[in-house]
């Protein structure tokens, strides 16, 4: 997904885009070998889905009039968050519920729509080419199915994921390693595809995950297209899914809630369970370097690798692929072009970004006495803290709004900042030191749907705050 929307973004800038692909892409919506997760239930933030509907105008149209789902995720979501329930209302932000391979296909066929852009399949970049001082990257050399050649390129893009050979590349041109921060979770998923039940809509997606460090298991139902249900299992520290139907079911029935296991447990299944594993996440420091060369950026998975538990890596290569492209934008109508700081500037404009999501993600991940990972100072306040505002979201639907702005990206951490929240969750503070938490948080009960209605509107250009 990074890389076709930085192809996107970019070929209004350049005569002509190449996208390098390892494998052999797929005729349908299938899932691709070099993207095992995408077998697994992905989420898009809202903040997503307003740059993918800019990029791509209709294309959310489309996929709902292929059988996905256009959600108002207050309404339309049943979660339980680190242990409670969130209130449930109308008015909060979009999503749309669809399987990873259908939303990428959708979005190859648009970005290699686009005359100017070129997909090589079977290619593999072998190194970086630079100019002679060794301060500006000008290309490529490639290996593909007729052999070994260059490519010479104005800017070359690398969103080649957790794989990417760019701290060896940097390495070999004296420039050094990035510095490397990791979050140890040695977490599984296991996910398999269900007939989704005939004229259910009690929820369409359904996620449940206990407070930590008590429970290590979550699951995730979701409605995709095809009138079906993908379900997700996941463990952290081992405690993984097995891939057969009894040991599949009988994980669900230890989840923190009992619900999901309800509502498959009768349910027919359409796939046999995959598992996948991921060890660590990870944050590529590469705004942090004392050198870094012209004409190469890098963005996506490649430069931070999220716990997927959270769903924030497509909305991040969304708005990384944005910010590339505004930072072209103005780097061609500047007076030194685009070699004169755009690589250097883009990664820390894109750090922004990626540090409110590594902030949310690793402050829940290191409550876990097993996570493995620096601990910063005060961070047992700062959970604590973060445990009282998910649970004041589970009865109050005016903070629980102020915390869907921020998650979906809509606003900043200042978002939680207003006068308003501020004095709820400080006033909820207190009350945690006195009354019990099941005396003050919906731990047990499902919030009812608030009331159907009409879908939500196609979302409209919005800006998206960095």
């Amino acid at each position: 997904m990074a890389g076709l929307l930085s192809a996107r973004v970019l070929s209004e800038h350049f005569e002509k885009v190449i996208i390098l692909e390892r494998e052999q892409l797929p005729e349908g919506p299938e899932a691709r070998k070099n993207a095992p997760q995408g077998r697994h239930i992905h989420a898009l933030l809202e903040a997503g889905l307003t740059v993918l509907d800019g990029l791509f105008p209709g294309l959310v149209r489309e996929l709902v009039q292929e059988g996905a789902d256009l959600v108002d995720l207050a309404r339309d979501a049943a979660w339980l968050q680190s242990g409670s329930w969130k209130v449930r209302y109308e008015g909060g932000p979009h999503s749309v519920l669809v399987s990873r391979p259908f939303l990428e296909w959708k979005v190859r066929a648009r970005v290699t729509a686009r005359p100017n852009i070129e997909v090589w399949q079977g290619y593999a970049v072998e190194e970086l080419l630079t100019d002679a001082s060794r301060t500006r990257v000008t290309g490529a050399k490639v290996k593909g199915p007729e052999g070994e050649r260059t490519l010479e390129g104005g800017l070359v893009v690398d969103t080649s994921g957790r794989g990417s050979r760019a701290p060896h590349w940097l390495e070999a041109l004296g420039y050094g390693r990035p510095e490397e921060e990791q979050v140890g979770i040695d977490l599984g998923y296991t996910s398999r595809l269900y007939e989704r039940p005939a004229g259910f809509d009690e929820w369409k997606i359904l996620v449940v995950n206990g407070r930590a460090p008590e429970a290590k298991r979550s699951g995730f139902i979701s409605n995709v297209e095809g009138g079906r249900w993908i379900v997700s299992l996941n463990g952290y520290f081992g405690d993984h899914a097995p891939i057969d139907d009894e040991g599949f079911l009988e994980f669900a029935r230890g989840l923190p809630s009992p619900h999901l296991y309800e509502y498959i447990r009768e349910a027919k299944p359409l796939t046999a369970p995959v598992s996948y594993k991921i060890p660590t996440s990870r944050w590529m420091h590469y705004e942090k370097m004392a050198r870094f060369p012209e004409g190469f950026v890098l963005l996506g998975d490649t430069v931070c690798a999220l716990n997927p538990v959270f769903g924030q890596g497509m909305t991040v290569a969304c708005l990384g692929a944005k910010l590339l492209g505004e930072k072209v934008a103005r780097a061609r109508t500047s007076p030194g072009g685009l070699h004169a700081g755009l690589a250097r500037s883009f990664q820390k404009e894109l750090s922004k970004i990626v540090g409110l999501c590594w902030f949310l993600t690793t402050t829940m991940d290191l409550a876990y006495p097993e996570t493995r990972g620096k601990r910063p100072l005060g961070l047992k306040a700062v959970q604590w803290s973060v445990q009282n505002m998910i649970d004041l979201t589970s009865l109050d639907a005016k903070s629980c709004h102020a915390f869907y702005e921020v998650l979906h990206m809509r606003k900043g951490m200042e978002g939680l900042l207003q006068p308003g929240f501020v004095a709820a969750l400080l006033a909820y503070n207190l009350k945690s030191l006195f009354v019990p938490r099941e005396q003050r948080a919906n731990l047990t009960t499902l919030p009812p749907s608030p009331g159907r209605g009409e879908p939500p509107a196609e979302p409209g250009p919005r800006d998206i705050a960095a």
